[in-house]
């Protein structure tokens, strides 16, 4: 399915969403019991064709709604649809592989609610931008597999290391704040790479999943512009606008973002 914007047009999934690749990376106490638990759902079924699970759009997530469509008005002909994949990489990690922030977020939400303290959300990966229709020939497949190609890993200890380096050496609270300014400007200049993996913090999140779903909407609203031919925009920025129209109260952790 496809969106028009100008004279371009905007690759999408079946359900109508952007399509944008994003793997969530569970970690696992007890592989067994994951498993039992995953086979017990109707909407889960084995892919005899290779080693993973294929999450449908049916029985227990029928009720979910993407962008502003739900599973009601998809038409017959598409259906089943696959809007996930898990698999099991190590005895200790699940993967949920997914083509859009919107299928992230909610597919994040329904394994914790179903595995609960068997899983941790510990990391994302993202491919930080949307697609022309034209870019795709014999089917999407293509661009998942960009998850696995330039990846550039976020450690949180950089950023803090970045700090450490733009303050060293500043003594009066004028150093600091000359300082403080010039480093908030060099990050603001620096936006996300096209294949971003990062971490997350189960021990900080809210059961309803909110970091995880401002940090994957962000990188969606920077991955919009850039397609409306914003690209001089960074994810900062994007930030930074929100927080002035009063639509973001507190600038997100560097970790996150």
């Amino acid at each position: 399915m496809n969106r028009r914007s100008q004279e371009k047009t905007l690759l999408t999934t079946v359900t109508g969403e952007p399509l944008q690749p994003i793997r969530l990376y569970f970690s696992v106490t007890n592989k067994a019991a994951v498993l039992r638990t995953l086979r017990a759902l109707r909407c889960i079924d084995d892919d005899p064709r290779g080693r993973r699970l294929v999450w449908f759009y049916q029985h227990e997530v029928a009720a979910l709604t993407f962008g502003a469509r739900g599973r009601a008005d998809l038409p017959a002909e598409v259906h089943p649809v696959v809007i996930g994949e898990l698999r099991f990489p190590e005895p200790d990690r699940l993967v949920l592989a997914v083509r859009s922030a919107e299928r992230a977020i909610e597919g994040a939400r329904f394994f914790k609610d179903i595995l609960g303290a068997s899983v941790s959300l510990v990391r994302a990966r993202v491919v930080n931008r949307w697609f022309e229709a034209s870019e795709v020939v014999g089917g999407p497949e293509p661009l998942d597999k960009m998850l696995d190609a330039d990846v550039t890993r976020v450690d949180p200890k950089d950023a803090e290391d970045a700090f450490e380096r733009a303050m060293a050496g500043t003594r009066t609270p004028e150093e600091k704040q000359r300082a403080l300014a010039a480093h908030a400007a060099e990050r603001r200049r620096r936006d996300v790479p096209l294949v971003e993996d990062f971490p997350l913090h189960p021990e900080e999140e809210t059961p309803d999943l909110r970091d995880l779903r401002l940090t994957l909407q962000l990188r969606s609203m920077r991955a919009y512009e850039h397609w409306r031919g914003n690209r001089h925009l960074t994810l900062a920025d994007i930030i930074y606008s929100l927080i002035e129209q009063g639509k973001l109260a507190l600038l997100p952790d560097s970790r996150s973002v």
